[in-house]
């Protein structure tokens, strides 16, 4: 039999628990995880940081007289030795185009590597992108100075971005098998496979994490 003791007794551990519902529904609303429906917003990366919150110097902060409503007005800025731009405090700020982290425009992310902006192609906890390096074709001794003897020739490689350290990798089976090492179970299975199946099977696998561990963005 309910006594008036129990409901005051069930209304004292059930009000606050109802109060702090709205706080739950806040907090499952603060980050967002990313997908096809997901767009960076346009500006520049100075950090990673920015990149990780999704918060970069809008275009309307960037100092310039080309507009701002062009769809490569952040990608041509950028092509300048440096930026000039307003922060929150609204004070004029200068960065060198080679010291930011990357940019995003009509939705994409670009990132600073080598020399030059690459587009993310893969968005999430492992990022995949490609870049030009350069290496040296040696057809002698280096100077005395140490400077390279040789023909420069470019070369397209295949990188990830760890959002979990902000690192940028190889993108290698080895390397790969070193950040599984997070998911048991995708570590067991990629370790299983012999070594050709795992060059063969790496961006399967990026996949499989990605999903398993999906990348977020405040909301």
């Amino acid at each position: 039999m309910r006594t008036l003791s129990n409901d005051m007794t069930i209304r004292k551990f059930i009000l606050p628990f109802v109060l702090f519902l709205p706080l739950l529904a806040q907090a499952a609303g603060d980050s967002i995880a990313y997908g096809s429906g997901f767009r960076f917003r346009d500006g520049i990366f100075l950090r990673y940081e920015q990149f990780r919150s999704n918060s970069p110097v809008p275009k309307k902060s960037i100092i310039s007289s080309y507009d701002t409503t062009r769809l490569d007005f952040v990608k041509t800025m950028l092509s300048y030795n440096s930026v000039h731009y307003r922060d929150t405090a609204n004070l004029e700020q200068s960065v060198g185009s080679d010291k930011v982290w990357g940019y995003a425009e009509n939705g994409a992310a670009y990132i600073y590597v080598n020399g030059q902006f690459n587009r993310i192609t893969v968005v999430g906890s492992l990022c995949h992108f490609t870049a030009m390096e350069t290496h040296y074709m040696y057809t002698g001794s280096p100077t005395p100075y140490g400077s390279p003897y040789g023909t420069p020739v470019q070369q397209l490689v295949q990188l990830i971005l760890d959002t979990q350290t902000g690192n940028v990798l190889q993108f290698t089976p080895e390397v790969m098998e070193k950040l599984l090492e997070r998911d048991d179970a995708l570590y067991k299975e990629f370790t299983a496979l012999k070594k050709k199946k795992k060059k063969q099977s790496i961006f399967i696998y990026l996949r499989k994490y990605n999903e398993k561990h999906p990348l977020k963005f405040p909301a």
